[in-house]
């Protein structure tokens, strides 16, 4: 994990009259970002018995809401002020109920870790104006790349497009990579499963596989209804409304939005996941989609809000919003199966002075006013 990205970003969050929610998938680093905080805080001169920090995955910790409550208020009643750091918030039972008395009636700045979207959703219902959610990604292309020799990049984003940066996968042989992937994505669906108390596991599981299978296609609740029903997992809209929910912490729903009106189209949508190697490890997709996903997994790291645009008939891969800026992006294919003048129509289409992003495999000439990138350099930042 990108250690100092994450923690200045919760040092901005700090002294906030909020809820501080860190979210993320199994692995990413919620807990090492936590405790690293909490040094932070001693290293600052926060007294020891002002930092009360709780692992809800441990065994002897409080299983439900009333012994979550009753614990903090019995190690804090006399504090005038304490930091309460609770990680795997998501193993204690109606969680939100405790957190919300908590705030209001303890001296306390919170801090929660969690995997559940659903979870970190819950609470900001109950804390809608005090509330801060920090999420976080696999480690960057950037971070990744430490690992192997600086000579190797090209070889170092195949592996990164392949297996991404969340499953460790060094070292092993390559025909052990597959059955690494698959067993790790596997395991990650199947925690979700066991802290939101599925009773649908197969249909859960079998959608996480259909997002993995269709990723950057759109698809529709109708079309998710077929597939799910030709593959044994009868169910209705809502069920996959609500399981799509509870995945989303996985596969994330990009909005279609209209490039020409700035609104958003309510039919369609794209899902993408925040790891290429939770992608392979459930279905075998091809490069360019695995491309795309990697730069739509980089610009949320960034902090963009990320949709997909329609021009007419012409589709642009991500239209990316910050504050105000906003970029319009299209993302080749790497093996070069659709020619740049081709892959730019709808970027040409946009009005002069629009921010126009094209990300190629190799540097591309005579754009005009559309910025090439290559998707090597896009990925680390340049």
């Amino acid at each position: 994990m990108e250690k100092n990205f994450y923690l200045e970003k919760i040092l901005e969050l700090k002294n906030n009259f909020s809820v501080k929610i860190i979210s993320g998938v199994r692995g990413v680093g919620k807990t090492f970002l936590l405790k690293t905080f909490a040094e932070k805080l001693r290293a600052d001169g926060v007294d020891e018995n002002e930092i009360i920090f709780i692992d809800c995955a441990a065994n002897d910790r409080p299983k439900n809401f009333q012994q979550l409550y009753n614990f903090v208020m019995a190690k804090t009643s006399e504090s005038e002020k304490f930091f309460l750091l609770i990680d795997d918030i998501d193993c204690v039972y109606e969680c939100e109920k405790a957190i919300n008395a908590i705030f209001v009636g303890a001296p306390a700045e919170i801090y929660v870790t969690c995997s559940s979207a659903t979870l970190a959703g819950k609470i900001s219902a109950l804390l809608p104006k005090n509330c801060d959610v920090l999420k976080i990604y696999p480690p960057s292309f950037s971070e990744h790349a430490k690992k192997f020799p600086p000579e190797n990049l090209s070889d170092t984003l195949k592996n990164y497009l392949r297996c991404g940066s969340l499953i460790d996968t060094l070292g092993a042989g390559e025909k052990f990579i597959p059955a690494i992937l698959r067993g790790a994505a596997h395991e990650i669906i199947f925690e979700i499963v066991e802290k939101n108390s599925l009773q649908n596991a197969k249909l859960f599981r079998r959608l996480m596989m259909i997002f993995a299978q269709n990723v950057g296609k759109q698809i529709n609740p109708h079309q998710l209804l077929k597939i799910l029903a030709y593959n044994g997992c009868s169910t209705n809209s809502n069920s996959i409304q609500v399981y799509s929910e509870i995945g989303a912490q996985l596969f994330i729903k990009l909005p279609r939005l209209d490039v020409r009106t700035g609104k958003i189209m309510p039919v369609g949508g794209k899902f993408y996941c925040v790891d290429n190697g939770i992608i392979v490890g459930l279905a075998e997709v091809d490069e360019k989609f695995l491309a795309e996903n990697a730069v739509c997994v980089e610009l949320w790291r960034r902090g963009y809000n990320v949709s997909y645009g329609q021009a007419g008939m012409m589709t642009i891969t991500f239209v990316a919003k910050r504050g105000d800026e906003k970029i319009f992006i299209k993302v080749l294919p790497p093996n070069g199966s659709i020619s740049v003048r081709r892959g730019t129509r709808s970027l040409r289409s946009l009005p002069a002075g629009t921010k126009k992003i094209l990300i190629t495999a190799k540097p591309a000439k005579n754009l005009g006013d559309i910025e090439n990138i290559t998707l090597q350099d896009f990925l680390s930042g340049k």
